[in-house]
């Protein structure tokens, strides 16, 4: 039975399983201890942005930590206040009172716990990779300058905007507190310098360690955190009197569960971006978030999510399991009770050099490079979402950048390209089709339709539909008019190539009695109607229009793979079949370029291996298994081969021609017994081929040594099924 509600069990009982064990222990304790450090003064900034005192950011950092790593779907995440939902929490709580934070965050953790156990978090799946890419950039970004004052001691709160940071940079470098200057260069420093020499939790330690000893031993004069809250306060039910518009509140509430779930999701793909071997469950992420939020409400604290920056400097500390998240808990309580006083003589320059050193790691300049080189597109989207984002806010930013890749994605869904390619006699043009034929299409047609009418030697248009991925309605009206239009020009319209389904839809499409188009299926049909009209039919000219569609779409499409298999070829397999127009392995194999080593031959024929022999197939088996190391071979015929009825019908004849000659290797295979037709005949002959090819030395070593796969394979030209010897008998392949 199908279960309806989502939770992983299997999943966080392995991943707690982690946590009991000793690999990593260090790494995490060291990594927990480090973003504790950052987390208690971002928890407190938090907390005073949202109007609540600075132990409810603390209580809000611990519990959601705990809980979520208990829960949740991302390994090394780490939960806390975010300072995208400040504005909105501080709006709330002068409007409703501190009560109101109670109904935010059980309203908000009931709905992720629902979202996630209704399997809705796949959904952040289809996010674009641009968009995530830009959120992890812009959120860098942001922490990078607004801890640039930090590193120079600008006191002024104006600083806090980003706005005013980067407009007096200037300002800043005249201005600038040497010694905190000085320390947070230290920081930087050992924090970048040290991890290639060191682990990353141990230079991540000393990276706070070093620059505050230094800061203390030499009494220099520089910002330290100061005084922390030293206990924390039990939860109490607070006061709803000062809760009047309940609806409004509910409304914002729905708001505070949108960003929450939105920023958790997007940093735990931004998180997976960073460490690539543990993708996230998104709903399972949500369970946990849900869990948190639900507890974290309970004990009076303010929403949380999965905060990118913690979780940033999380995984460059080091951590490798849940148990950094818990450390990094349990070390707030412990300093927060028993040692204050460490986190209160820490400088503020060192938290700002971390922060600085993480946010330039996230900013991660290679992703805008790749977009720069490989898709201009993606390089728009990126941009548009890093700007928002940094000129305005998180939520609009991400808004912005699906609302401009959904744009993106539905013109390129409804786009129709062409390939025009005009024979070198004039007379005929050839135009592919691809995409979709829809209302968005008129303007290509038009297009091609000018084109045409400015070649005045015009006989025939011919439009292929290969490429053509969807049609509509609408895209097939636009396709007859265009025909009648130019059929009304006295040039004869064909299109090659349609499916059943656009048959029907341009059959429907037509206002006449008679269509303005002929439908071929095979090129000799198109050859016909050409010398019909006395048109020659230039071979050259259809294998000059495959190149320019192959080296305008595929091309282009699989650069990447082109530059690979340019360096040199390692095919998986050694296909050897007939040389019959009828066969296109890579098609029916579906395979790429650089997969298939083919080696094609009338009848499909291997001889026997003749160490004095010069034949090429021999040549060509010795190479691949030799050379190339390929390891599966398959021998492939295939029904109505035209060698091997030649073979039947003509056994006792040979004219001694260079193809008599050839198929007498086939002939020979029949000599016991010659089959009655031409499917027992190509069966008989593919098992005489696969014998012939164990002769050779190399296949009989490979086989052997166990090192080498050999099959038979039958593909019916009627059906375009295949069929395998398996010992016995020839069966289904179920390739297809």
């Amino acid at each position: 039975m199908k279960q309806r509600l989502y939770f992983d069990i299997k999943y966080l009982a392995a991943e707690l399983a982690n946590m009991f064990k000793i690999k990593y222990l260090f790494s995490d304790f060291v990594a927990g201890i480090i973003v504790s450090l950052v987390a208690i003064p971002l928890s407190l900034a938090v907390a005073l942005a949202s109007g609540v005192s600075p132990e409810v950011g603390i209580i809000s950092a611990i519990i959601g930590s705990i809980v979520a790593a208990l829960f949740g779907g991302s390994t090394l995440a780490i939960t806390g206040p975010a300072v995208a939902m400040t504005v909105l929490i501080s709006q709330c709580i002068e409007q409703y009172g501190i009560g109101s934070l109670l109904v935010m965050g059980l309203i908000c953790g009931v709905l992720q716990l629902l979202f996630g156990m209704l399997k809705l978090g796949r959904f952040t799946q289809l996010i674009p990779p641009p968009v995530v890419s830009a959120f992890i950039a812009a959120i860098g970004f942001i922490i990078f300058f607004e801890q640039l004052p930090k590193a120079f001691e600008i006191a002024s709160s104006e600083t806090q905007n980003i706005y005013y940071v980067f407009h007096h940079l200037g300002i800043y470098a005249h201005h600038l507190n040497s010694s905190v200057f000085m320390v947070s260069l230290l920081t930087i420093a050992i924090a970048a310098i040290l991890p290639r020499f060191l682990p990353i939790a141990h230079a991540s330690i000393l990276a706070i360690v070093i620059p505050t000893t230094v800061v203390y031993i030499f009494n220099i004069h520089v910002p330290l955190v100061g005084m922390i809250p030293h206990t924390l306060f039990a939860p109490s039910l607070p006061d709803f009197s000062l809760i009047k518009d309940w609806h409004n509140l509910i409304i914002s509430s729905l708001a505070v569960f949108a960003i929450a779930s939105l920023e958790t999701l997007l940093s735990s793909n931004a998180v997976d971006n960073i460490i690539k071997d543990k993708p996230h469950k998104a709903n399972q992420e949500l369970i946990g978030q849900g869990f948190a939020n639900i507890a974290v409400a309970l004990f009076g604290g303010i929403p949380v999510t999965g905060v990118i920056a913690r979780s940033s400097v999380n995984i460059s500390a080091g951590a490798k399991t849940r148990r950094a998240a818990i450390f990094h808990a349990l070390t707030i309580v412990f300093l927060i009770y028993f040692a204050p006083k460490i986190i209160e003589i820490i400088p503020i320059a060192v938290l700002a050099g971390i922060l600085l050193v993480a946010g330039l790691k996230m900013i991660n300049f290679r992703d805008f490079i790749n977009y720069w080189k490989n898709d201009k597109t993606d390089l728009f989207i990126y941009a548009v979402t890093f700007l928002t984002i940094v000129s305005s806010d998180l939520v609009e930013g991400i808004q912005a950048g699906l609302l401009l890749a959904f744009i993106i994605a539905a013109v390129r869904l409804l786009a129709t390209k062409s390939s025009v390619q005009l024979w070198s006699n004039k007379s005929v043009i050839r135009i592919s089709l691809s995409g979709n034929m829809s209302f968005w299409s008129f303007e290509t047609l038009a297009d091609i339709q000018e084109q045409i009418f400015n070649q005045p030697e015009l006989q025939f248009v011919v439009f292929e539909f290969e490429g053509v991925q969807g049609m509509d309605s609408t895209g097939a009206r636009h396709l007859t008019d265009t025909a009648t239009e130019i059929s009304k020009h006295g040039i004869q319209v064909i299109f090659h190539g349609v499916s059943t389904e656009q048959q029907k839809l341009l059959t429907n499409a037509i206002n006449q009695e008679s269509a303005p188009y002929t439908l071929t299926i095979t090129e000799n049909d198109i050859k016909v109607l050409l010398e019909q009209k006395g048109v020659s039919h230039l071979a050259t000219d259809i294998l000059k229009h495959g190149i320019s569609k192959f080296s305008g779409k595929y091309a282009q499409e699989y650069k990447q793979l082109i530059k690979t298999l340019a360096q040199g070829q390692n095919p998986h397999t050694l296909l050897i079949t007939c040389s019959d127009s009828r066969l296109n392995p890579n098609a029916f194999f579906s395979s790429n370029l650089g997969e298939l080593f083919i080696v094609r031959n009338v009848g499909n024929v291997i001889p026997e291996y003749n160490a004095q022999n010069k034949y090429s197939e021999g040549a060509a088996i010795e190479f691949a298994l030799g050379a190339l190391g390929i390891r599966n071979v398959v021998v492939c015929a295939h029904t109505e081969c035209g060698a091997i009825k030649a073979s039947i019908q003509h056994f006792d004849q040979n004219t001694h021609s260079g193809l008599d000659n050839w198929l007498q290797q086939i002939k020979d295979g029949f000599h016991n017994h010659v089959p009655h037709d031409a499917d027992s005949g190509t069966r008989l002959n593919l098992l005489n081929q696969v014998a012939h090819l164990k002769t050779y030395p190399i296949v009989r070593e490979l086989l052997a040594n166990n090192q080498l796969t050999i099959s038979a394979w039958v593909y019916d030209v009627h059906s375009a099924t295949v069929l395998e010897w398996n010992g016995q008998d020839f069966v289904s392949t179920n390739m297809v």
